[in-house]
């Protein structure tokens, strides 16, 4: 608790005194206690989530069930953000919607939530290491291109826009020929 010397006129009584005593350990609790919201969101961007996200889950953690206009209006994010973001944190385990109408969602419990932010990590690092030898070979593609020159290339683009245009006229003239066949067969019968 944090002491104050107060000049305290002699009409002033010890319950008095003693009110102002608590009036401000309540401010210095809820200061206290705003660090402490603060330093909780900093804490869940380290694990991923958003300032927003971070925002909603410590403001569900704090206030219970919620609807979202509540938490939108409360933690000052617009509306249609805020549908977004808790289907975000649904996604990642974290915010649970209730069944009954109107839909009120609820924080799961930090040790569980963690649990399911990691798990979704360790998730994400395996799909990035299944993802690496395409990229590896994407990424070699793009040297071998690389090394060509802008006229080289340009070279090659033209050269297979000719032969999509040829290739285009021969299936025509195949077409035509295949038509005018039939036509011919049809004439003779």
């Amino acid at each position: 608790m944090c002491h104050i010397k107060l000049h305290v006129p002699p009409y002033v009584t010890f319950e008095i005194l003693q009110f102002m005593e608590i009036e401000e350990a309540i401010a210095s609790s809820a200061d206290n206690q705003e660090q402490l919201v603060l330093a909780l969101r900093e804490k869940l961007r380290d694990f991923g989530l958003t300032k927003n996200e971070s925002k909603i889950y410590v403001y569900l953690s704090k206030s219970g069930p919620q609807k979202a206009i509540e938490i939108s209006r409360n933690e000052n994010i617009p509306r249609t953000e805020t549908y977004h973001l808790l289907s975000n944190l649904e996604l990642k385990g974290i915010v649970v919607p209730s069944v009954q109408k109107p839909t009120r969602f609820s924080a799961v419990e930090i040790d569980k939530a963690i649990e399911a932010i990691i798990t979704n990590q360790q998730k994400r690092i395996e799909e990035l290491k299944n993802l690496k030898n395409d990229m590896v070979e994407l990424w070699r593609s793009f040297e071998n291109i690389r090394k060509y020159s802008k006229t080289e290339i340009s070279k090659f683009e033209t050269a297979m826009r000719k032969y999509s245009k040829s290739e285009k006229i021969r299936k025509n003239f195949k077409a035509s020929i295949k038509k005018m066949k039939q036509k011919s067969d049809m004439l003779d019968n």
